[in-house]
């Protein structure tokens, strides 16, 4: 029997403190260390436990000699964090930073123009409450890296870090020498599918895609079941893969509930950093300062410590320490979604998730509705160039409709990500209050190149569509949830949504960007990630990036903190 949201949320927990405490177990997690057990000085101060924090303190303590201070915004995760179906309901909670976007021209029509940006606020980051794909991006990418300036950031020298980081248990990439099979991180298939991703993945080899592993270095024209970051029926983020086994470590400690405000310089050199704790200002000091607080955070915690654009900073009233272009790039790939009702489907529809049964399935048996992920197979490509890296990501999907669109109809989800965008946006402040949420501009889809790839990519999803495999579906385009572009004729119907229903991905990087000193644009140098003329503060997050990779950046990010970390202890001369 279907189950009303909030009756069905006080089944689940019951049903998890009864059959399946570990995932709310606090002594599985990490501690919070009362104020009064603190040091005064730390060899490092991590601001932010989200997708690269936590990888840098693991590493980081490795080295027993080595006292680690972790400082995160938010606390741990709970069941409905680590239940892979239920990701939706972290979003806009007490576990999301719950930003916005400025007004966009091209996105968000309905809202203004004003985009949703969740960002984690809770132990793992966005890697608590994202949807869990893991993807590493083409391996061009990362070459494009290394020519800009970027010297060991190219494929050859990111690669082994992928693999550090990851524990597959695909079992088709079991002998591949190109995935590690003993990091911490697991990524894995969902335990449990619809029934239609054999029928997607059929339809989309019959349009020209080749089955294939996505993240073997060439992504071009591939589909696959998506890869997530799980291990068997749960969510794997950094929190749960990196600090819950180090949680006893004599030299980390971690503080939750803390906002840091403002990092402690003196004569260029980052000395520890101000932070709020229950109400209270305080102060730690360490020989190092890095900021994993992510693409938005750290590029604000920048500008408020005096670290940005001279006339940005002298309009908020901020003394200037390093004029430096931070916030003045950010990527973000946008996101467009097309409808379409189907027939004769087992769907994840509400009466097969929202259940007694699958409750039970989950708690008691670890299998079932709850344990998937409603996007279940992907596919890149570029409609325009088609031997150059992808710039589009297909996502196919039937689940969280009846949440999103309040709908119990069967309808298949066809989602259109831009994934190497050419419009670029910026942050800024909104003023110098650290509690304000910065100004995030992603600038969706302002280049006429970015909608030629979109639309392109939309005749490319509909054709999908059309293909003999989903033929027994019977897909039919619905327009009833885009209203603004309701009636129109096909094609001006795909020119509307396009132009008026894009959100953000969710992905955004580069506010404080890698790069030589020559780079007009960069904030941290290639060769150990340091802010350029501030001494002993580092950037280890997104928000280094020199551009965005072709897909989700959450995997990206755990690279670059594993890399990072390697280059401390060689900096230190602690291998």
């Amino acid at each position: 029997m279907e189950l009303t949201i909030p009756a069905f949320l006080i089944s689940f927990m019951s049903a998890v403190n009864l059959y399946f405490p570990e995932i709310v177990d606090p002594n599985l997690k990490p501690v919070d260390t009362p104020q009064s057990e603190l040091d005064s000085e730390y060899d490092f101060i991590i601001v932010g436990a989200g997708s690269a924090g936590c990888v840098v303190a693991n590493r980081l303590t490795e080295n027993p000699a080595w006292k680690v201070l972790l400082i995160e915004a938010g606390r741990n995760d709970d069941a409905i964090t680590n239940t892979p179906y239920l990701s939706v309901f972290s979003q806009n909670s007490e576990k999301d930073w719950n930003y916005t976007s400025v007004p966009q021209k091209n996105a968000c029509a309905e809202q203004n123009g004003v985009c949703p940006y969740p960002r984690g606020r809770v132990m793992g980051g966005s890697s608590a409450i994202n949807y869990m794909i893991y993807v590493r991006g083409h391996k061009e990418n990362y070459d494009e890296w290394e020519k800009a300036g970027n010297s060991g950031w190219g494929y050859k020298d990111v690669l082994p870090y992928f693999i550090k980081a990851e524990n597959y248990s695909i079992p088709s990439l079991s002998s591949s020498p190109l995935h590690g099979k003993s990091g911490p991180q697991s990524v894995q298939y969902a335990r449990y599918q619809s029934g239609l991703a054999r029928d997607f993945i059929k339809g989309s080899e019959e349009i020209g895609f080749r089955y294939d592993d996505y993240n073997n270095g060439d992504q071009r024209d591939v589909v696959s079941e998506i890869q997530l970051t799980m291990k068997g029926p749960l969510r794997a983020s950094t929190s749960s893969a990196y600090l819950n086994p180090i949680r006893n470590r004599k030299n980390l400690k971690v503080i939750m509930g803390s906002q840091v405000k403002n990092i402690l310089i003196e004569k260029n050199v980052a000395k520890g950093v101000e932070y709020v704790r229950d109400g209270k200002t305080e102060k730690v000091y360490a020989k190092e300062v890095i900021l994993s607080a992510g693409a938005i955070d750290t590029p604000k915690l920048l500008m408020l410590s005096g670290i940005g654009p001279k006339e940005e900073l002298e309009k908020h009233g901020i003394p200037v320490k390093r004029n430096l272009p931070v916030g003045k790039l950010l990527w973000d790939h946008p996101l467009i979604s097309f409808f379409f009702e189907i027939s004769n489907a087992n769907t994840f529809s509400p009466d097969v998730w929202r259940t007694n049964k699958s409750i039970n399935e989950f708690t008691r048996e670890r299998k079932g509705p709850l344990t998937a992920m409603p996007f279940e197979v992907t596919a890149f490509f570029n409609p325009l160039k088609k031997k150059s890296p992808p710039t589009i990501q297909l996502i196919y999907s039937i689940g969280y409709t009846d949440l999103l669109l309040g709908t119990d109809k069967k309808l298949l989800w066809g989602v259109i990500g831009l994934v190497q965008p050419k419009s670029v946006g910026s942050l800024s402040l909104n003023n110098n209050d650290y509690k304000t949420p910065p100004l995030i501009d992603p600038n969706f889809l302002n280049e006429t190149v970015d909608f030629e790839h979109v639309r392109k990519a939309v005749d490319k999803l509909f054709e999908f569509t059309r293909s003999p495999a989903m033929k027994k579906y019977s897909p039919k385009l619905t327009t009833e949830f885009q209203p603004l572009c309701k009636g129109l004729p096909e094609k001006q119907f795909k020119d509307c949504v396009v132009s008026r229903y894009g959100i953000s991905y969710y992905h955004p990087v580069g506010t404080a960007r890698m790069g030589p000193v020559q780079d007009k644009f960069a904030v941290v140098n290639p060769r150990d990630l340091k802010v350029w003329g501030i001494d002993n503060l580092r950037l280890i997050d997104a928000s280094v990036m020199p551009n965005i990779p072709a897909g989700n950046t959450n995997g990206p990010t755990i690279m670059i903190a594993e890399k990072a970390a390697d280059i401390i202890k060689q900096n230190y001369k602690f291998a």
